[in-house]
C-alpha cells in the first residue's frame, strides 16, 4: 500500500502543491532563511565565503524581487485587458473580470448589448459565461445601452404616458369591483331578455349585451364612487398634521424647523 494519499503521486507532487497554494508561505521561508544564513555565517569546508554571501543575498532579495516582479506582469497584463463589469440585481452583486480584447471581440452576445462605461473603457453587463470547453464567451447587455439622450427622454415620455393610462384603467377596475356579482345577474338577464325578443322578431342577437351594460357600470362606478374620495391637498394636510410638518407657505418642515426659522429671520407673518 502506498503511503500517499490518490491526489498526490508523490512528494514532488505535494511540495509543487505547497508551492502553489502558499506562495507567500514559502516566499517567507526562504526569507527567513536568509537572513538565518546572513546572521550566523557557517563556515563550511571547501566552500568559499562568497558563494555563502551570494546564496544569502538570493535568499533575502530574491523572494522580495520575485513578488515585486509578478505584481508588475499582473499590472501590465491588465492594462491592455478589457474590464468587464457583472451586475448582478437579483443578489445585488457586483463582479469585475478582465477579459482578453481577441475573446472581448468574439463574444456572443445574447440580448441587448454591453453597456459602455468608465468614459469607454470598460463595459457592463447582466450576464457573463465564459465556457471552458468551447473556450467562448457569452454576455448579455443592458438595454437602453446604445440610445442617445434624446431618445431616452422620449422613452420617459412615452412610458410615463402608459403609466398614466394604467393607473386610470387601474381605479376603473377597482370600482368595478364591489359591482361584479351584480352586475353578472344583470348580465345574465340582459342576454336571456336580448335572446327571447330577438327570437320573437326574428332577428340576430346583437352581441352587445355585456359590452353595454359593462359600459353602463363603470359610467356609474365613475360617477358615485368618488363621494367618499377627498382631494390630495387633503391627503397632504391629514399627512401634515399627522407628523406635524408645516406646509402653509415654503418648503414643507417640521414645526419644529418652523419655530427655529421664525426666531432667526424675526418671525414669519401669518
Amino acid at each position: 500500500m502506498s503511503e500517499t494519499s490518490a491526489t498526490f503521486g508523490g512528494w514532488a507532487d505535494r511540495l509543487t502543491y505547497i508551492l502553489a497554494q502558499g506562495q507567500l508561505v514559502a516566499l517567507g521561508v526562504l526569507f527567513s532563511l536568509g537572513v538565518a544564513l546572513f546572521l550566523w555565517q557557517p563556515s563550511l569546508p571547501s566552500v568559499p565565503p562568497i558563494t555563502q554571501g551570494i546564496l544569502a543575498a538570493l535568499l533575502l532579495f530574491g523572494p522580495p524581487l520575485f513578488g515585486l516582479f509578478v505584481t508588475g506582469v499582473r499590472k501590465l497584463r491588465e492594462r491592455r485587458m478589457i474590464p468587464v463589469h457583472h451586475i448582478n440585481g437579483v443578489t445585488d452583486t457586483r463582479e469585475k473580470y478582465y477579459v482578453e480584447p481577441k475573446v472581448w471581440d468574439e463574444k456572443t452576445v445574447e440580448g441587448p448589448s454591453p453597456y459602455n462605461v468608465n468614459d469607454g473603457s470598460a463595459f457592463e453587463v447582466r450576464e457573463f459565461d465564459w465556457h471552458d470547453d468551447t473556450e467562448t464567451l457569452v454576455v448579455r447587455g443592458c438595454y437602453f445601452s446604445q440610445l442617445a439622450d434624446s431618445k431616452l427622454v422620449t422613452v420617459q415620455a412615452m412610458l410615463e404616458d402608459i403609466h398614466s393610462d394604467l393607473v386610470e384603467e387601474y381605479l376603473a377596475a377597482n370600482r368595478l369591483r364591489g359591482r361584479i356579482s351584480k352586475m353578472g345577474l344583470q348580465i345574465q338577464k340582459d342576454v336571456v331578455n336580448e335572446e327571447a325578443e330577438a327570437d320573437e322578431r326574428g332577428l340576430m342577437n346583437p352581441r352587445t349585451t355585456v359590452k353595454k351594460r359593462f359600459e353602463s357600470a363603470r359610467e356609474d362606478a365613475e360617477q358615485n364612487a368618488t363621494d367618499g374620495i377627498q382631494d390630495i391637498n387633503g391627503f397632504v394636510e391629514d399627512y401634515a398634521d399627522e407628523h406635524g410638518i408645516e406646509t402653509a407657505s415654503g418648503p414643507p418642515m417640521t414645526q419644529e424647523q418652523a419655530a427655529e426659522q421664525a426666531a432667526t429671520d424675526g418671525g414669519r407673518e401669518q
